[in-house]
C-alpha cells in the first residue's frame, strides 16, 4: 500500500513527483501543506527551497538543526510501529504454530526403572514412544515436561492417534497411560507480555479506531489516514511497507475487539477508505479477510487506474451491496462499471446509482454457488421377502438396547466389524472413546499391523467391543427423512454349506443417532454411515442369513445436554418377530392373480391365503394351500377348477 494520504494537490491534478532520497516522503517539514479539503498532502512535490538530501552538517560535523531532530524523532516513532508489528506478527506465527498441535499427558514414568536416570528417564521414554509409533511414517517428539507424576508433550494432531495407540503398553517395567488433555504444558503455554513501547502503541492505535467508529451507521471510517495526527506522530508512513503494515495492524486490532465473526459482522457493516492514494487494492487486501461480509464500501478519491487494480477483490465481498469509486480513473473506462457489477454478485448501488434490484442481487448471489446434488430417495432392492428392511428394523433396535443378543443372532465366527472415526478430536470429544479401536487408514498402500488388528472378527469379540462403545439411540425407520438406505444384490459370496457361491445383499446407510458417553458425561447427535454385507448362514444358525461384513464410519458430532436418566428400556423383540412391510396394492394384486392361477382358488380365497399367516410371503402361502387344500370348501375354487 502506498503511504495513505489525503488528495494530492488540487482536485483532479496529477500527483507531483516523489522524492526518492531518504524516507521517500517529505512530511518532516515544519509546516505541512494542505489541499482545499484540509487534508495533508503527503505526496506533493517538496518546494525547491527545501533540501531533499541528507541533513546538512557544519564544518565541525554538527547535524542540521531542525531537519536532523525531526528525522531522529520520526525514526524513533516509526520504530514504535515496527515493534508493534513485530510483536503482532510473532504472536500470529506462534498462534499458527500451535493451531495444529495437541497435548498428550503420560503417566507411568515415575514407576519405571528409568526414573533413576539423570533426567528422570524423560528422554528414554520419548525415544521409546517415537520408535513404537513410527510404524507408518517417522514421528519425532519435542521436549517433554515432567510435572508431578505426569509427562506433558506437545505433538501434531496428525501424530496423536499413533501415539494414543500405545496406551497400556509396558515400558521399563511400568504400564503407560497416555491420554489427550486440554491442560496447558507447564511453563510453556503462558502468554508473553508486551513490552511497554508496544503496549503504548497499541493504546494509541485503539484510540484512532475508537474515534473513527460510528456505531449508529455501523461505519469504520478509515478515510484520509495520512492526515491522522497520531499516525503521523507514530511514523506510520515512513515507508511504503510500513504504511501497509500499519493498515494491517489497525484491522488486526479491529478484529480483536469482538468475540466472534458474527459479532464483528453485526457491528461493522460499512468501511470508508476514501482519499488514501490507494493505487491497487492489493495494498489493503487484508480488509477482505478481516470483514468478508461487508455491506458498504467507499473507495472514492483514490488512484485505481484500471480494472486490474481492483481485480484482486473480484472473488471477495460477496455480500457487498453498495460501492463508491468516484474520483478513481477506472470509472472513466468503458465497460468498467458493468464488469465491476459482475464481480460483486450482491451489488445494488454503484457510485450512488442502482444497478440491481434486491431480487436480482439475490439471484446473482445464488448463481455463484453450485447447485447441490439432489438427495435421491432410498433404493431397497431386497427381493419379495423384504430381507433388508426386516433386518434393519430389528438391527438398530437391538443395537440400542441389547448388543450382546444382536451379535449372537447375526454374527458368527467369520463375521467382520470395523469402526473408523472421521472427526476433529477437538470438536468431537466423544471420538476419544473410539480412537483406540478406529481403523483409519492414513495412506493408501501402507500396511500397518495395528490397523489390521483393529479389524474385529467373530461374534464374541465384536460383542465385547460393542460394550466399550458409547450408547446410542436411532430414529425409527418409519421416519423416512432420517434415513438414506441403498440395497442391492452382492453376488459371489462363498456358500457356508460348501455348495459353491451364493448371492448376498449389500446395504449402505447414512443417518444420525443420539450418542451418550457415560464415562465422560457427554451427549450429542452423531452423523454416521454403515455398510453391511449379508450372506447365507451356516447350517443350524438361528437365522437364514448372517452379517458377513459390518463397516461403521463416524462423522460429524454436535454436542447437546445429556437427557435425564430414564428407566431401562424393555428388551427388543427378536428380529425374526419383526413382520415385513406389506407390499403395495399393485404388487398384492399381481400376487393374488399368480396364486389363483397356481391353485385354482378364487381371487377372494387367494387374497385370504396371502394376507393371513403367510403375511404376503408367496412361498409360505403356496405351501399353506397344499397343506390345507383338502379342508377348503368347494366355493373356494373357481367354477372352472
Amino acid at each position: 500500500m502506498a503511504p495513505p494520504t489525503g488528495p494530492r494537490g488540487a482536485r483532479g491534478a496529477r500527483p507531483g513527483p516523489r522524492t526518492t532520497h531518504g524516507a521517500g516522503v517529505g512530511k518532516h517539514r515544519a509546516t505541512p501543506r494542505t489541499d482545499q479539503d484540509g487534508d495533508i498532502s503527503m505526496g506533493s512535490a517538496i518546494p525547491a527551497t527545501q533540501s531533499t538530501g541528507p541533513p546538512a552538517r557544519s564544518a565541525r560535523g554538527s547535524r542540521g538543526a531542525r531537519g536532523g531532530r525531526a528525522a531522529r524523532s520520526t525514526a524513533r516513532l516509526a520504530e514504535n510501529v515496527r515493534n508493534y508489528v513485530s510483536d503482532t506478527d510473532s504472536s500470529s506465527r506462534a498462534s499458527k504454530a500451535q493451531f495444529n498441535k495437541t497435548t498428550l499427558k503420560i503417566h507411568g514414568l515415575k514407576n519405571s526403572k528409568a526414573a533413576s536416570n539423570p533426567d528422570g528417564g524423560l528422554r528414554s521414554l520419548l525415544e521409546f514412544l517415537e520408535r513404537k509409533s513410527s510404524k507408518e511414517r517417522p514421528i519425532t517428539l519435542g521436549r517433554g515436561v515432567i510435572q508431578g507424576d505426569y509427562v506433558f508433550v506437545k505433538v501434531s494432531k496428525d501424530d496423536a492417534p499413533h501415539l494414543l495407540r500405545l496406551n497400556g503398553y509396558t515400558w521399563a517395567g511400568a504400564a503407560l497411560a497416555i491420554e489427550e488433555t486440554s491442560d496447558p504444558v507447564p511453563g510453556h503455554d503462558r502468554p508473553s507480555a508486551k513490552n511497554p513501547a508496544t503496549a503504548d502503541t497499541e493504546q494509541k492505535l485503539l484510540g484512532i479506531l475508537a474515534s473513527r467508529y460510528n456505531a449508529e451507521q455501523k461505519l469504520l471510517d478509515l478515510s484520509a489516514l495520512g492526515s491522522d495526527p497520531t499516525l503521523i506522530s507514530l511514523g506510520s508512513f515512513a515507508s511504503r511497507s510500513l504504511a501497509e503494515k500499519s493498515f494491517k495492524v489497525l484491522l488486526y486490532l479491529t478484529s480483536s475487539q469482538y468475540d466472534d465473526a458474527a459479532a464483528k459482522e453485526q457491528a461493522i457493516q460499512a468501511v470508508s477508505l476514501a482519499n488514501n492514494a490507494i493505487q491497487d487494492v492489493a495494498e489493503v487486501f487484508t480488509l477482505a479477510h478481516t470483514l468478508p461480509r461487508l455491506r458498504r464500501l467507499d473507495l472514492s478519491g483514490n488512484q485505481l487506474e484500471n480494472l486490474s487494480k481492483l481485480s484482486k477483490w473480484r472473488h471477495e465481498f460477496r455480500r457487498l451491496e453498495e460501492l463508491h469509486l468516484v474520483g478513481n480513473p477506472v470509472v472513466a473506462q468503458s465497460n468498467s462499471l458493468s464488469q465491476i457489477v459482475d464481480w460483486f454478485p450482491s451489488l445494488q448501488i454503484l457510485n450512488g446509482e442502482r444497478v440491481r434490484t434486491p431480487k436480482e442481487a439475490a439471484d446473482a448471489l445464488a448463481a455463484w454457488f453450485p447447485t447441490p446434488l439432489p438427495r435421491l430417495p432410498s433404493n431397497l432392492r431386497d427381493g419379495e421377502n423384504n430381507i433388508a428392511s426386516t433386518f434393519l428394523r430389528g438391527f438398530f433396535s437391538l443395537f440400542d438396547h441389547d448388543r450382546a443378543a444382536l451379535a449372537a443372532q447375526f454374527y458368527d465366527a467369520d463375521s467382520w466389524f470395523s469402526v473408523s472415526v472421521d472427526a476433529d478430536h477437538n470438536r468431537d470429544p466423544i471420538s476419544q472413546s473410539y480412537i483406540k479401536y478406529s481403523r483409519n487408514i492414513g495412506e493408501l498402500g501402507v500396511r500397518n499391523p495395528g490397523t489390521q488388528q483393529r479389524l474385529f472378527m467373530g461374534g464374541p469379540l465384536i460383542s465385547e467391543l460393542w460394550t466399550l462403545l458409547p450408547a446410542t439411540r436411532h430414529a425409527s425407520l418409519d421416519q423416512l427423512d432420517q434415513w438414506k438406505i441403498d440395497c442391492h444384490t452382492f453376488p459371489g459370496l462363498a456358500d457356508p454349506s460348501g455348495q459353491g457361491s451364493a448371492i448376498g445383499l449389500m446395504i449402505n446407510i447414512v443417518s444420525q443417532s443420539e450418542e451418550v458417553d457415560v464415562r465422560q458425561q457427554l451427549a450429542g447427535i452423531r452423523t454416521f454411515s454403515r455398510t453391511f454385507v449379508l450372506g447365507p448362514s451356516k447350517p443350524g444358525a438361528p437365522h437364514p442369513y448372517r452379517v458377513v461384513s459390518d463397516q461403521l464410519t463416524l462423522r460429524d458430532w454436535t454436542p447437546q445436554a445429556p437427557a435425564p436418566a430414564a428407566a431401562p428400556a424393555p428388551p427388543a423383540a427378536p428380529i425374526a418377530a419383526v413382520p415385513p412391510a406389506a407390499p403395495d396394492e399393485m404388487t398384492q394384486l399381481a400376487m393374488v392373480q399368480e396364486l389363483a392361477g397356481k391353485t385354482g382358488m378364487t381371487a377372494e380365497y387367494s387374497r385370504l391365503c396371502l394376507s393371513g399367516a403367510a403375511n404376503w410371503d408367496f412361498n409360505l402361502a403356496l405351501a399353506s394351500f397344499h397343506e390345507k387344500k383338502a379342508q377348503l370348501p368347494p366355493e373356494a375354487f373357481a367354477s372352472s377348477a
